[in-house]
C-alpha cells in the first residue's frame, strides 16, 4: 500500500479562469492511497464506512432501541430546526433564478463543448436519479393524504373541492422547486468546478471558494466523508420505498407467492429479498458504466412511466384531469413560489401547555413528517443528484441546466400528480357517493361494495333511475373504470393499484381478475423496479467519485463495494 499526495497546489489567490479552448485539470494537495490498482481517498472512504457500517450494525443490534432513539432525533431536528428547513429552500429557489438571469450563458466545459448526451437521455438520467421511485409509491396516495391533518383542512371553513385542489397542490409543493433546487445548486457549482476550472468533482470542490486551500486537508476530507454518508442514506430511503411498492404489487398480482394475507415477517424476508436483488442487478449496471447501463436504464424506466401515464390520462375522465392541470399549475404560481416555501406551521407545531389553539390546528406531527421530511430528504440527496447531473453535463450552460433539473421537473411533476392523484382523489370521492347512493336507493350503505373489499365500490354500468317519478339516481358517464376505492392510510401503498385496477374493459363485471389491472400494475412494477436500480447505480457512480478525490474512472472493485454498502 503506497499513499500519494499530488504535488500541484492552487495559489492562494484561487484557480484562474482557463482559456475556453482549454480546460486542463488542475494537481490539488489531496491524499491518495493506491492498493492493488484502487485509488482512493482513505479518510474520506473510512469516514464514509465507519459511519455508515457503525450505524448499520447498532440498527441491526437493537433495532427496538434504534427505532425509538431516531424517532426521537427526528422530532427534536423538526421541533428547533424547521425554520432552518424550510428558509433554506427558497433561498436556493431564489438563487438559481439570479444565477439563471446573471450567468445563464455560460457552460459548464469548454465555450465550444458540445453536450455529452442528447436533451431525451440528459432528461431521462435527471429525472431517474432525482425523483423516480418517489412517483411510484405516493404518486397516488400523497394527495389523498394530504385530505386530512394540516392547517388547511383544519380550518374548518373549506369545501371539499378546495380541500382536494390543496392536496394536489401540496403534493406538487413537495415535489416541485422545492425538491430540485438543492440538486441544481450542487450540480452548478459542483459542474463548474470541475469542467471550467478543473478542479476535482467533489462536494468539496464547491466549497473552496469558501475555505479556500483548507478545501483539500482534514475539512475537505470531512465533507465529502459526510456526503458519502448523506448520499448513501438518501439512496436507502429510496430503495425502501421503492421495494415496498414492488412488494405490494406482488401481493396485489399474487407474484412469487406473495399474498396479502401474509404476515409482517414474510413481508419483511420479501423486502429484503427484493433489496439484494435489485442491488445485484444495480452492481452489474453500474459496472458497465454510464454510457451503457445507467443510460440505457434510464430512458427504459422513463419510456415505461411515460406509457403508464399517457394509458391512465386516456382511459380516466380525461377532460377533468386536464382542467386539474391547468388548476394546479395556477396554484402553484399563486401559492407554490412564495407561501408554501416560507411556511413552518409556527402555531400548529405549538402542543399542548404551550398555546395551541383548541380548534383549527393542524395536527403537530404533520409538519415534521411531510415538509420537513421532504426537505430533509431533498437536502441529503443534493449530493449524490447534484454531483450526478454535475457529471452529465458537461458542455450545457447554466440555464440549460436550470431548465432540465428544475423547471421542466417541476411541470412534469404537477402533470404526473395531475393524473395519478387527480385519478385517486376522483374515484375516493365517487367510492363516498357510491356509499351514499346505495342508502337513498337501496337503503344500504354496502350495496355497491366490493365482496370482501369494504374500500372498494362496483361502478352501475347503467344508469339507475324511478321510471315513476322519472328521476335519475344516477348516469353512466365512464363504463369500465370499476370499482372505486376509497383512502385507508393504514394501506397507502395499495392506493397505486387500486387505481390501476379500476381499469375494467368497458362492459364487464369488473371481477379483478379481467380487465387492465394486471397488465398496468405489472407495468409498474417492472418500472419502479428499473427506476430502484438506476437510483442505486447512479448513488454508487457519485459515492466512488467521492471516495477516490472525483476521478472519473474506479476500478470495479470499488464499484461493487459501494453498490453492496448502500444495501
Amino acid at each position: 500500500m503506497e499513499e500519494v499526495t499530488t504535488a500541484k497546489a492552487i495559489d492562494d489567490e484561487g484557480p484562474s479562469k482557463i482559456p475556453s479552448h482549454e480546460v486542463p485539470e488542475i494537481d490539488v494537495p489531496l491524499r491518495e492511497t493506491e492498493f492493488g490498482g484502487i485509488r482512493f481517498n482513505a479518510v474520506t472512504s473510512f469516514i464514509g464506512v465507519a459511519l455508515l457500517w457503525g450505524f448499520a450494525i447498532y440498527c441491526m443490534a437493537t433495532p427496538e432501541e434504534a427505532l425509538a432513539n431516531l424517532i426521537e432525533l427526528r422530532q427534536n431536528v423538526a421541533k428547533h430546526f424547521t425554520w432552518f428547513y424550510i428558509g433554506a429552500n427558497p433561498a436556493f429557489t431564489f438563487f438559481l433564478l439570479w444565477i439563471t438571469y446573471r450567468y445563464g450563458h455560460i457552460k459548464l466545459g469548454m465555450a465550444d463543448e458540445k453536450p455529452e448526451f442528447s436533451d431525451t437521455e440528459y432528461f431521462a438520467m435527471i429525472f431517474s436519479a432525482g425523483v423516480a421511485v418517489g412517483l411510484f409509491f405516493y404518486g397516488v396516495s400523497e394527495p389523498l393524504w394530504h385530505r386530512a391533518s394540516h392547517w388547511y383542512v383544519e380550518a374548518g371553513y373549506r369545501s371539499q373541492d378546495e380541500v382536494d385542489q390543496w392536496a394536489i397542490m401540496l403534493t406538487a409543493y413537495h415535489w416541485g422547486l422545492a425538491g430540485w433546487s438543492p440538486y441544481c445548486v450542487v450540480a452548478i457549482s459542483s459542474g463548474l468546478a470541475s469542467f471550467r476550472f478543473g478542479l476535482p468533482m467533489t462536494v468539496r470542490t464547491s466549497m473552496y471558494t469558501l475555505f479556500g486551500n483548507y478545501t483539500w486537508g482534514w475539512l475537505g476530507d470531512f465533507i465529502d466523508g459526510f456526503s458519502i454518508v448523506a448520499t448513501v442514506a438518501g439512496i436507502c430511503t429510496s430503495l425502501g420505498l421503492g421495494a415496498i411498492q414492488i412488494i405490494a404489487g406482488f401481493q396485489r398480482l399474487g407474484w412469487f407467492g406473495i399474498k396479502e394475507t401474509d404476515d409482517v415477517a414474510s413481508l419483511t424476508s420479501a423486502n429484503v429479498m427484493v433489496i439484494w436483488v435489485i442491488t445485484i442487478l444495480a452492481t452489474l449496471s453500474v459496472v458497465s458504466g454510464l454510457h451503457t447501463g445507467i443510460k440505457f436504464l434510464a430512458q427504459l424506466g422513463f419510456g415505461i412511466g411515460m406509457m403508464l401515464l399517457v394509458l391512465v390520462f386516456c382511459m380516466e375522465k380525461t377532460h377533468f384531469l386536464l382542467n386539474l392541470m391547468v388548476q394546479t399549475l395556477g396554484n402553484y404560481l399563486q401559492w407554490g413560489i412564495f407561501l408554501l416555501p416560507f411556511w413552518t406551521d409556527a402555531f400548529g407545531q405549538l402542543k399542548d401547555g404551550e398555546g395551541r389553539s383548541p380548534e383549527g390546528a393542524s395536527a403537530t406531527w404533520w409538519m415534521d413528517s411531510w415538509t420537513v421530511f421532504y426537505m430533509a430528504w431533498w437536502t441529503a440527496w443534493a449530493c449524490f443528484v447534484g454531483l450526478f447531473i454535475a457529471r452529465i453535463s458537461r458542455g450545457r450552460t447554466i440555464k440549460e441546466v436550470v431548465s432540465y433539473c428544475f423547471v421542466a421537473p417541476m411541470l412534469y411533476s404537477i402533470i404526473w400528480f395531475s393524473v395519478f392523484g387527480g385519478a385517486g382523489l376522483r374515484q375516493a370521492r365517487q367510492a363516498t357517493e357510491l356509499t351514499l347512493l346505495g342508502e337513498t336507493v337501496y337503503n344500504d350503505t354496502t350495496h355497491f361494495e366490493v365482496p370482501g373489499n369494504p374500500l372498494c365500490y362496483r361502478v352501475p354500468q347503467e344508469s339507475i333511475m324511478n321510471e315513476f317519478k322519472n328521476v335519475t339516481f344516477f348516469e353512466s358517464v365512464m363504463p369500465g373504470v370499476t370499482p372505486v376505492c376509497k383512502f385507508d392510510t393504514k394501506l397507502s401503498t395499495s392506493a397505486w393499484f387500486n387505481v390501476l385496477y379500476s381499469f375494467s374493459f368497458p362492459g364487464s363485471d369488473s371481477d379483478e381478475s379481467e380487465g387492465f389491472g394486471p397488465f398496468l400494475s405489472a407495468l409498474s412494477i417492472v418500472a419502479v423496479g428499473i427506476y430502484f436500480i438506476t437510483s442505486s447505480d447512479s448513488g454508487s457512480l457519485v459515492v466512488d467519485h467521492l471516495s477516490a478525490n472525483g476521478r472519473k474512472e474506479h476500478h470495479s472493485i470499488q464499484r461493487i463495494f459501494w453498490a453492496f454498502s448502500g444495501a
